[in-house]
């Protein structure tokens, strides 16, 4: 069963094209601050909340497959955080992040699973399940999520070492 066209899904394909805007920006690499490096996670988790609220025919396998996918996006996320070289000024908040596509790449399958839901509600009918689409939405959150909380923890842990920028200036 699949819910007419509501301003959730509206919404939850903005939040991903947000997402994909904010990770386009940082793919190029550079200096930020945490607050805009935690934003295209943010998106990502808001729609795979409001997903798996909208989900109407859930069950437990449902369930499962939304905590499995999530779960699984966060190791990944947690792994590609930590082996990101990342250099923090802890005096100015700012974080230096590499050249970086894995967030660009998850962020467009994100805005697909969106696009699929927004179509499955316009026209009516299920493309694909939406416990599948929000399975795929919690695993681009977690991996984003978790991704950028590892960045966030080890920019800010005390004893930077080598990593941090007024050492390696």
């Amino acid at each position: 069963m699949i819910s007419p066209l509501s301003l959730a899904n509206g919404l939850t394909l903005l939040f991903a094209l947000l997402c994909l805007w904010m990770s386009a920006s940082q793919s190029r690499g550079g200096m930020t601050t945490l607050g805009r490096l935690a934003l295209p996670g943010g998106f990502a988790i808001i729609a795979a909340l409001m997903l798996l609220a909208s989900v109407f025919e859930t069950s437990v396998f449902h369930d499962v497959l939304w905590l499995a996918a999530f779960v699984v996006g966060s190791f990944f996320g947690r792994r590609r955080g930590w082996a990101l070289p990342v250099r923090a000024d802890k005096a100015t908040g700012l974080v230096w992040l590499p050249r970086t596509i894995d967030g660009v790449l998850v962020s467009l399958l994100l805005v697909a699973a969106m696009s699929v839901d927004f179509t499955s509600a316009l026209v009516g009918d299920v493309i694909v399940e939406p416990a599948y689409i929000a399975a795929v939405s919690a695993l681009c959150g977690g991996f984003l999520g978790y991704r950028v909380l590892v960045i966030a923890l080890r920019s800010i842990r005390p004893g930077g070492g080598p990593s941090e920028l007024s050492r390696a200036s």
